[in-house]
C-alpha cells in the first residue's frame, strides 16, 4: 500500500512540474497504450513457447486455463519500486538520466499497474465464466456435498451430547432445534461419493484421476508436515516431493 501511494505521489508531482511535456507530447498516451497491449502480447508468447512443458509437467495444464493464466498477469508493487529506483537515481546529480526519464519510466510503469489492475483485474471472473472453469467436476461437487453431510452428522451428535447434558436442565431441544436450521437437512440419507456408480468410461476416468491427485496432495502435505516435526531430513522431504511429482 505504502508503494502504491508513494508511486501516485511521484506520478502526480512529475505530471503537474512536467506539464508542458504531457501537453507537448501527448503521445506518451498513445504509447502507454500500446505499451499495454505489447504487455499482453509479450506474455502470451511467454506462454506459448512455455506451453508443452506446462501441459505436460506438474499437475498439467490445457488451453483455458493457459488463456487465463496470459490475461491473469497484474503488474504491482515490484515494478513500481523499480521505477520508482530509476526516478531517484534521474533526480541525483551525478547520473546519466534526465529528470524527465525518470518521470516517464514512473508514468509508464504506473500506467501499466493501473491498466492491468482496472481491465483485466474486473474482468478475469468473467473470463473464467466464459471459459467454463467456474464449474465444480461432478466428482468434486459429489464429494463437496459428502463432506457437507459428514460435517452435518457431526454438529448433529454435538446436539445430541448436549440434549444429554444434565447440567443444562429442562431444555426444549426440539424448539431449539428449529432455530438450528443447518440440522433440518438431514432428513435424507446421503450416498457416498464412491457408491455412485459412473455411466461413462470416460467419466469413470476423470473421477479417479480427480480421486488420486486428491490423495497425493494428501500425501505431500502429510511429507511436509514430518518435514516441519523434524522426523525425516530435508534431502529425504526433496526425494519424497519428487516421488509425489513422478506420481501426479
Amino acid at each position: 500500500t505504502l508503494i502504491f501511494i508513494l508511486s501516485g505521489v511521484v506520478i502526480a508531482d512529475g505530471v503537474l512540474q512536467d506539464n508542458i511535456h504531457f501537453e507537448r507530447h501527448g503521445t506518451s498516451w498513445g504509447f502507454l497504450l500500446l505499451l499495454y497491449v505489447f504487455v499482453q502480447i509479450s506474455r502470451a508468447v511467454v506462454v506459448g513457447v512455455l506451453y508443452p512443458l506446462l501441459r505436460h509437467f506438474g499437475y498439467g495444464m490445457d488451453i483455458k486455463e493457459a488463456t487465463v493464466l496470459v490475461w491473469s498477469g497484474l503488474r504491482g508493487a515490484v515494478a513500481l519500486s523499480l521505477s520508482l529506483s530509476v526516478k531517484r537515481a534521474s533526480d541525483s546529480v551525478q547520473t546519466y538520466l534526465k529528470p524527465e526519464v525518470g518521470t516517464m519510466f514512473v508514468f509508464f510503469t504506473g500506467g501499466i499497474v493501473f491498466l492491468t489492475l482496472i481491465l483485466n483485474g474486473s474482468t478475469t471472473q468473467f473470463l473464467l465464466h466464459l471459459l467454463g472453469l467456474g464449474k465444480l467436476s461432478a466428482t468434486k461437487l459429489r464429494v463437496l456435498k459428502y463432506t457437507q453431510y459428514e460435517m452435518l452428522n457431526k454438529a448433529l451428535e454435538a446436539f445430541g451430547d448436549l440434549r444429554d447434558d444434565e447440567e443444562l436442565g429442562p431444555v426444549d431441544w426440539v424448539n431449539v432445534k428449529k432455530y438450528i436450521t443447518c440440522l433440518n437437512n438431514l432428513e435424507d440419507e446421503q450416498a457416498h461419493p464412491h457408491d455412485v456408480p459412473d455411466k461413462d468410461d470416460h467419466v469413470h476416468t476423470m473421477n479417479l484421476k480427480d480421486t488420486r491427485v486428491r490423495l497425493l496432495n494428501g500425501v505431500q502435505a502429510a511429507y511436509w508436515g514430518m518435514l516441519e516435526e523434524g522426523r525425516i531430513t530435508q534431502s529425504t522431504a526433496n526425494i519424497l516431493m519428487r516421488s509425489v511429482d513422478e506420481a501426479m
